[in-house]
């Protein structure tokens, strides 16, 4: 694998934004290795949930390791078109998502529970809503990083905006999944069980900060923008 510290330098050379590029592909990763986690935990595949949550666990540091590059060699702001500390919070919430990913590959590796059909559809839908947030994310900060390199950021002002008010209703689609996936669970609390049913709500949960944390990451380079 390359050497992180070397990446973040070559790109900073390039671009002071082009770091948060890289780190926001690892982030990406970690999530589509939760959303095969997820799916293997609703097959009942305990072999494959284990395995892909060590892959997720290694794809987090990964990313961990990036964002301390990004960190550790990030200009000072008199050097910076932004404010250096606005790209150090939109870099902690992406950063983020990738934890709260790990979080969620955690409890499907810790305890299988057997669901009924309408809890697993409602799960996997859920997880498709969360999958589809991270993408709007990532879609939307690699065209605004390109947006913010360019000396036209007001040009494309309308553009950038509009690419992060789709993350947020994107997200808006996650919060109301997650209601009906809550309530699935309690619909089938007798089947389920009380820890099966503690359990799960808990996935839900951490599913839930994955598309909170990409949405709040967006909404960093809403002020990012704004600011210039």
């Amino acid at each position: 694998m390359a050497d992180p510290i070397r990446t973040i330098l070559n790109l900073f050379a390039r671009s002071p934004f082009k770091p948060l590029d890289e780190h926001a592909e690892k982030v990406k990763l970690t999530v589509l290795k939760m959303d095969e986690a997820v799916r293997a935990y609703v097959e009942e595949d305990k072999a494959k949930v284990e395995a892909l949550y060590r892959q997720i666990s290694e794809l987090e540091h990964e990313a961990d390791k990036v964002k301390h590059a990004i960190r550790e060699h990030m200009p000072s702001s008199v050097l910076m078109p932004v404010d250096r500390a606005d790209m150090l919070s939109y870099l902690k919430q992406q950063d983020d998502v990738a934890n709260s990913a790990e979080m969620v590959a955690q409890l499907l590796e810790i305890k299988m529970v057997p669901m009924p059909r309408a809890v697993k559809d409602v799960l996997l839908k859920m997880d498709g809503e969360v999958l589809v947030t991270v993408e709007e994310h990532v879609a939307a900060s690699n065209k605004i990083i390109e947006i913010l390199d360019s000396s036209s950021v007001s040009k494309h002002m309308a553009e950038a905006q509009g690419l992060i008010d789709r993350v947020d209703s994107q997200k808006h689609n996650v919060d109301v999944t997650r209601l009906e996936a809550m309530q699935t669970v309690y619909a089938h609390e007798k089947e389920l069980g009380p820890v099966g049913v503690y359990h799960l709500l808990a996935v839900i949960r951490d599913l839930g900060w994955v598309a909170e944390h990409a949405e709040s990451a967006s909404n960093r380079l809403r002020l990012m923008i704004a600011k210039r």
